[in-house]
């Protein structure tokens, strides 16, 4: 909306990028500071006094921006330093505000050590932005508005906000149309982004959406998340080898032109082909000879091993022939060893 100051009207319009970005420093930097002061504490929890650090946090971000201004304008003390910095990188100087007023805001238990650089406290932090987000604590256009207060304070170069006022409701309305921090919609087919007109050309260098002429040169456009894919798979221009590339035909060639490859050779592939038929036919044959061969040693092994238990056989029957022929005559010498005996006691009777 245009501010009337009684004489003109402003071009209130900012670089959307820069105060979404501000807007969510905002909301952590709320996080933060209601964790870190209520770390250990029994008796509140960070939700307990999100509103009063929110109040607190908004004041002294505009607090301290106003007194930077004042004193540059003033002439007292030097902060050119601070006031370049917070003129071309406005969320770099809002992330230190923050982080001054987090520091000041932390619990004595929250100072001790390794705390500040914990996971939990990282993890409790992510948790209470969402929490917040969705109570919509701190609503997003309450946020953005103070960024842009903010912003349009520390800009003096009017680098991230339009500066031009009018008298005429018209002719401000025929600049912001024209502004170069009007609102765009991206034109890509299938882009939902929006954006501050003067980062067109850099949205433009990176959409995924944008339709763009084919990497490998066919006559094609493609997008650009699309692209990748395109070169791999259809693009009529990516390099295939030769369907009969395994029997011999090592041609490599854009895939749009296989037919007329296959048929400018067809001569030339048949051959391979006989020439693999014909390798494998002997090879077959060579593998049959090689099968018989060991078919034949297998069954030499098989033969050999009977003919060694059939051997063993005989020497057995022959051994135990032999032990029983022994033990008759050992029989047979017993016998007439007790004749002899008979004999001599009758003959000394």
């Amino acid at each position: 909306m245009a501010e009337e100051d009684g004489y003109s009207s402003r071009c209130d319009l900012c670089d959307t990028e820069v105060i979404h970005s501000m807007a969510e420093l905002l909301l952590r930097g709320l996080a933060t500071a209601s964790v870190d002061s209520t770390t250990g504490d029994i008796f509140k929890s960070a939700s307990s006094v999100a509103v009063t650090v929110k109040t607190e946090l908004e004041n002294y971000l505009l607090g301290r921006t106003e007194a930077l201004i004042r004193e540059s304008v003033d002439g007292g003390e030097d902060h050119s330093d601070k006031l370049m910095k917070a003129s071309t990188r406005p969320t770099e100087f809002l992330s230190d505000l923050i982080d001054d007023f987090v520091a000041s805001k932390r619990n004595v238990l929250s100072h001790v050590s390794g705390f500040l650089s914990s996971e939990s406290r990282l993890r409790k932090v992510n948790d209470f932005m969402q929490k917040k987000e969705m109570e919509n604590v701190w609503a997003l256009d309450v946020r953005k508005a103070t960024a842009e207060t903010i912003l349009e304070s520390i800009d003096i170069k009017c680098i991230f906000h339009c500066p031009e006022r009018f008298v005429e409701q018209n002719e401000l309305a025929d600049h912001r149309s024209q502004c170069k921090f009007r609102v765009v919609n991206c034109k890509n087919d299938g882009c939902s982004a929006s954006f501050s007109a003067i980062h067109i050309e850099e949205h433009d260098s990176i959409c995924p959406f944008k339709a763009l002429p084919c990497d490998q040169l066919c006559d094609q456009h493609v997008m650009r998340c699309e692209m990748d894919k395109h070169c791999a798979t259809v693009c009529p221009l990516k390099l295939i080898n030769c369907p009969f590339y395994q029997v011999g035909c090592e041609t490599a060639f854009p895939q749009g032109n296989l037919d007329n490859h296959c048929l400018k050779l067809l001569q030339t592939h048949m051959l391979y082909v006989l020439q693999a038929t014909t390798r494998q036919n002997a090879t077959v044959d060579d593998m049959n000879q090689r099968l018989q061969l060991l078919e034949k040693a297998q069954s030499l092994n098989e033969m050999s091993g009977a003919l060694d238990v059939r051997s063993l056989t005989l020497i057995t029957k022959e051994q135990e022939a032999k032990i029983k022929k022994l033990e008759r005559d050992i029989k047979t010498q017993e016998a007439k060893i007790k004749k002899l005996e008979n004999e001599f006691r009758s003959r000394n009777a």
